[in-house]
């Protein structure tokens, strides 16, 4: 039904509907798009719901792979000493409540009541592979809730081979993705890793080395039972011709503050530490304990502000339908402008990259994205020099203040003096202040 272009809803205005939607009901998305490309004769809700119930969603994979092609391998990528920094993870996307999603997407056990199992609402299980320093999602799966992190992992990792072959890379993972197949991969295709250790990974060889030492090697001889647990055919081969692996083992110890409610409803804030560890196959002389903790700390975080600002900003769980093939459709679209934002936000970031105290606004960016002149210049294929260089130049002058990571400490700092404003540049209320004999303090209460 997608082969003619007449029509008010062809497959070219789908396509582009579907990546620029923003409105809070399907009735507002027609609308803003139409008036955005001036066109006054409008398809009903109804033909909406309809085109995107018979669209196969595995076009957003081959706009994904012409994306790759056609941009991401062309353009001049920021590297970490000449590394792309490629970070893995999930999350859940929550769902319209409907059995019919129940049964394609699954629901995640929520507790018990009254002795029986309690689910909550449908949930896909979302994973990307994220270029964590150009901002930019190389490739994603929609999955149902319960798909284990692994399968996902390796769906990915064979999605890239032919992107990343050329590149020198370090995986980042959190530590549900940690595994001797994986390592053994990274070390088949010439690739780095630096994954959290679970604490029952290679117990008996970590519990040889002493409490104090903070930075070694360990050996270890994958035999011939651990080989049959293997389960991609490739790996398996070349673990039974290489079954010695050596990895590196960091420890970190950090200390934060909690905050607490006490019985009486006062907050306080209580000390906590924490002791991790680390895997990777980076060599010493390149990189150091404090480099590497820092490596997964600082910019592998970034996959999180990326799932945050799809899920906060991009609004990737706005759904107009509760089928399943129009939730696909709605959810891969939303990666893809992502990219679309992402290729804006790294110009204007290079527009202001002497200015160390500040970011570009990626709120403000979307804003842009989403502009009438905007969807009608990428709709008719009209973008030209002046006009993108008048776009990059508008979005840099959008910036917030660089704020620290989520272990700095915010509260009981001392300040030179009172602002004389309500909120800070990014828009986020100024902490409370108290006077004490030493000066000025900031408060959490």
């Amino acid at each position: 039904s997608f082969t003619r272009e007449d029509g008010k809803m062809p497959l070219r205005y789908l396509l582009n509907y579907l990546i620029f939607r923003h409105g809070r009901t399907l009735s507002e998305d027609i609308n803003c798009f139409y008036s955005d490309l001036r066109i006054n004769d409008r398809p009903s809700k109804q033909a909406v719901l309809k085109r995107m119930s018979i669209l196969n969603h595995g076009v957003w994979q081959k706009i994904q792979e012409l994306f790759l092609d056609r941009i991401y391998l062309t353009m001049e990528k920021r590297n970490y000493k000449g590394y792309l920094l490629i970070a893995i993870d999930g999350t859940f996307i929550n769902l319209p409540d409907d059995s019919s999603l129940g049964e394609t997407f699954g629901r995640r056990k929520c507790g018990y009541k009254n002795g029986e199992a309690h689910y909550g609402i449908p949930q896909a299980k979302v994973s990307i592979a994220y270029d964590v320093l150009n901002h930019i999602i190389l490739d994603f799966r929609v999955a149902h809730c319960d798909t284990s992190e692994i399968p996902l992992l390796f769906q990915h990792l064979e999605a890239l081979e032919s992107v990343l072959k050329n590149d020198k890379v370090i995986l980042l993972a959190d530590r549900y993705y940690g595994s001797a197949e994986l390592f053994k991969y990274c070390e088949m295709k010439g690739w780095k890793y630096l994954v959290r250790a679970k604490s029952n990974f290679f117990r008996k060889q970590r519990a040889e080395i002493p409490a104090e030492c903070k930075d070694t090697w360990l050996t270890i001889l994958i035999d011939r039972i651990w080989q049959k647990r293997i389960i991609r055919p490739a790996i398996q081969t070349f673990i039974s011709e290489h079954p010695e692996m050596r990895i590196r083992l960091l420890r970190n110890h950090y200390e934060y503050e909690e905050e607490h409610t006490t019985s009486s409803g006062n907050k306080i804030r209580v000390p906590k530490s924490a002791d991790t560890e680390y895997f990777t196959n980076l060599p010493q002389e390149e990189f150091s304990h404090d480099e590497i903790v820092n490596l997964y700390h600082n910019d592998r975080w970034d996959i999180e502000t990326g799932y945050d600002i799809l899920k906060n900003l991009i609004d990737i769980e706005e759904f107009n339908s509760a089928r399943a093939n129009v939730i696909y459709n709605e959810i891969m679209s939303r990666f893809i402008f992502s990219n679309l934002k992402s290729l804006l936000y790294n110009a204007a970031s290079e527009k202001i990259q002497k200015d160390k105290e500040h970011l570009i606004n990626n709120k403000n960016i979307i804003e842009k994205c989403h502009s009438s002149s905007f969807v009608r210049a990428f709709f008719k294929k009209k973008f030209s020099l002046k006009y993108a260089c008048s776009c990059i130049k508008e979005c840099s002058r959008f910036k917030v203040m660089v704020r620290g990571d989520r272990h700095l400490k915010r509260w009981d700092k001392f300040k030179g003096k009172i602002n004389n404003t309500r909120h800070r540049l990014d828009g986020r209320r100024n902490p409370p202040l108290k006077i004490t004999k030493a000066g000025i303090m900031t408060s959490n209460h």
